[in-house]
């Protein structure tokens, strides 16, 4: 009885390997054992199994570098070299799985074929017998057309072209894109109605055959970004920018549309300020202090951070005695303001948050700022007692000099009064 049982068991383990076996396959065939120099012939490859698979050859050259198994077979076509042999391996990928989607690694497959004066093609299938035929799915991601609501393609369409620009004018803000799969079991995504903002826009189009194999196609639309609204400013026309791509927008400022004369502009805004990004004749691009009220610039704005602490520098630099307009560059950002004489301090007229004017010393060697009243305080402290003692040693000296000329005067005096009697 003991021995029976034994028998059953190893009978059913051999069925359940057989059955494991037979779950997943995983084949590759030639369609002949010989070719004749610099030939042609065709390999098949797949089986009970899904995921993609790499080939290499040596001795010969290959239609495609990889293909994509489906519970099918894929057919290669390999050229011979002009002797020897050709040898083709199949490797899948990682991910590679049984019809299940259970992970399957069945290692890599070879076939190999001589190179003679004549070939001689066998009777072996392309693929491995079956009793139901397998379908193969399409490898066909290819486009048929591309179709847009406005400007033109360049180059004109091909399906194997896979990047167009299109130029457009200022004022396109949309664009209608559509496409046309040229097997019409593939399908495409990205088509359809696309927002556009000034300058560069990028648009993929993405196609995937039935097998799963994808293709993009990609589009670069121009928008042009030429300013089209522009404001004086200190006799120049400043030009409000369309495109901030790059642009580091101050804290706290929102980004909001404004109109002027029937053409939209952008302004950034906070509680009390609005500022606008602009461009000069000599194509320098800065914010502006704007004022939505007049449609009129205020100042230039200048957004700096010093140890921590951001301040909004303004172009009005405050004259004060014993100082000299300079230019100082904080930050790689260049400005004009006044200097004091023999010192490595600055004055910054600065506007707040909250739209008041404020005053800061900077001190350039440590990079550090404070309240200007404070320094002005100290200052004028240090002058103040400069002067009284300058002012006092100058009335001494007067006061020793009267004393002096009053005593000569006295000893002349005397010296007559002696000389007369």
């Amino acid at each position: 009885m003991k021995k029976i049982k034994i028998i059953i068991f190893s009978i059913a383990v051999i069925l359940l390997s057989i059955l494991k076996i037979d779950a997943a396959s995983f084949s590759m065939s030639s369609s002949t054992k010989q070719v004749s120099p610099n030939g042609t012939f065709s390999i098949s490859v797949g089986g009970d199994c899904i995921g993609r698979v790499n080939l290499s050859v040596t001795n010969g050259s290959l239609s495609n570098s990889s293909v994509w198994v489906e519970q099918g077979y894929i057919s290669v076509t390999v050229t011979a070299g002009s002797s020897g042999q050709v040898t083709v391996t199949a490797t899948p990928e990682t991910g590679f799985s049984d019809a299940d989607a259970n992970v399957y690694n069945p290692g890599a497959r070879s076939v190999t074929v001589n190179v003679g004066s004549s070939s001689t093609s066998t009777n072996n299938p392309s693929r491995p017998s079956t009793n139901n035929p397998v379908i193969q799915k399409s490898p066909d991601n290819n486009l048929s057309s591309i179709a847009i609501d406005k400007g033109e393609l360049s180059p004109i369409f091909s399906a194997s072209q896979q990047e167009y620009t299109i130029n457009l004018g200022p004022n396109e803000n949309v664009i209608n894109i559509s496409a046309i799969t040229a097997d019409n079991k593939a399908k495409v995504d990205g088509i359809g109605e696309k927002t556009l903002t000034p300058g560069n826009n990028f648009i993929e189009l993405i196609v995937t055959a039935e097998n799963g194999s994808q293709k993009k196609y990609t589009l670069k639309i121009y928008v042009d970004e030429t300013p089209q609204t522009f404001i004086e400013y200190q006799n120049n026309k400043i030009g409000i920018v369309r495109n901030y791509e790059g642009v580091i927008i101050p804290e706290n400022f929102v980004k909001s549309e404004h109109t002027i004369d029937d053409q939209q502009i952008t302004t950034f805004n906070n509680n009390k300020l609005t500022i606008i990004f602009g461009i000069n004749d000599k194509k320098e691009k800065n914010f502006y202090l704007f004022d939505k009220e007049t449609n009129k610039i205020l100042n230039k704005f200048f957004p700096i951070t010093i140890n921590n602490k951001t301040i909004y520098i303004i172009d009005e630099p405050s004259k004060i005695k014993n100082a000299k307009l300079e230019k100082l560059t904080i930050n790689d950002i260049e400005i004009d303001c006044y200097k004091f004489e023999k010192q490595n301090y600055y004055l910054l007229n600065t506007i707040n948050a909250e739209g008041k004017n404020v005053k800061y010393l900077y001190e350039s060697s440590e990079n550090s700022i404070q309240l200007f009243p404070e320094f002005l305080s100290e200052f004028n402290n240090k002058t103040m007692t400069e002067s009284i003692i300058i002012y006092s040693l100058s009335a001494i000296n007067i006061i020793l000099i009267a004393v002096i000329v009053y005593l000569i005067i006295k000893i002349k005096k005397g010296e007559q009064h002696e000389k007369t009697k």
